[in-house]
């Protein structure tokens, strides 16, 4: 049987009364990478920010390893292995590309050119192309994404979860992107990729989750979609020929 790394259980996000998340159960498994579709509204977002402790669940639970947390903060999250790739940059703009990779890893006497050449040899490695002396104000939507997703996989998380992390990379950026989600599954970490990419999902996913209007359609193997069952049940309804 296959190990939960994250669960959630039963859980309900209400904003003002108005439920965005209602009932919805999700278990992500332990090396796996698990695609959440649906349109826009579909509450693909507020779900996983409910365990990456942007928002607290108005009813239901979040178990971490089999354990059930309470993250008060996506800053607790990260200290306890799960980090988040937000749509929205969570970078400061006021640092460099270097030092936002370090955000809450930092020690004493960090010297600059250290840590610039330390950042230089990461980026590399990822095949991102990105000055690590660059002010993260003087980047275009692209090159934010990149540092983001380099933040996460710098801080060795257990579980990564991608919000719309290809929507403004280049084909040859999405081709290192996905490279280094697979290296990141064979090297154990557990992955949730929301997008709107039908055939990346399909491509790179193990398993899908599809919401529709804030509740769970349907979870299953990769292998049980297609491009048109998927969007008919993100719709509600059967495709017309």
């Amino acid at each position: 049987m296959t190990t939960a790394v994250l669960e959630l259980r039963n859980v309900t996000k209400e904003f003002h009364g108005n439920a965005a998340i209602k009932h919805v159960d999700f278990t992500l498994h332990a090396g796996e990478i698990h695609s959440i579709l649906g349109e826009n509204g579909a509450g693909k977002s507020t779900l996983t920010k409910m365990a990456a402790g942007v928002y607290k669940p108005t009813r239901g639970e979040v178990y971490y390893q089999g354990k059930p947390v309470e993250f008060l903060s996506p800053q607790e999250a990260l200290e306890n292995g799960i980090s988040m790739v937000f749509q929205e940059t969570s970078l400061v703009p006021s640092l460099t590309v270097a030092q936002n990779l370090e955000l809450g890893n930092e020690k004493p006497l960090n010297r600059l050119r250290g840590l610039y050449i330390s950042a230089q040899q990461f980026l590399q490695s990822l095949n991102f192309e990105v000055d690590p002396t660059a002010l993260v104000s003087q980047l275009g939507a692209a090159k934010k994404q990149m540092v983001e997703i380099a933040r996460a996989v710098r801080h060795n998380a257990k579980v990564i979860i991608f919000d719309e992390p290809t929507a403004t990379l280049t084909p040859e950026e999405k081709y290192h992107f996905f490279k280094l989600v697979t290296r990141l599954k064979n090297q154990g970490v557990s992955i949730i990729f929301i997008s709107h990419a039908l055939e990346e999902a399909l491509q790179i996913s193990d398993r899908i989750t599809i919401l529709r209007d804030g509740e769970h359609v349907i979870t299953d193997d990769v292998a049980k979609f297609d491009r048109n069952m998927i969007i008919s049940h993100m719709v509600g309804r059967t495709l017309s020929k």
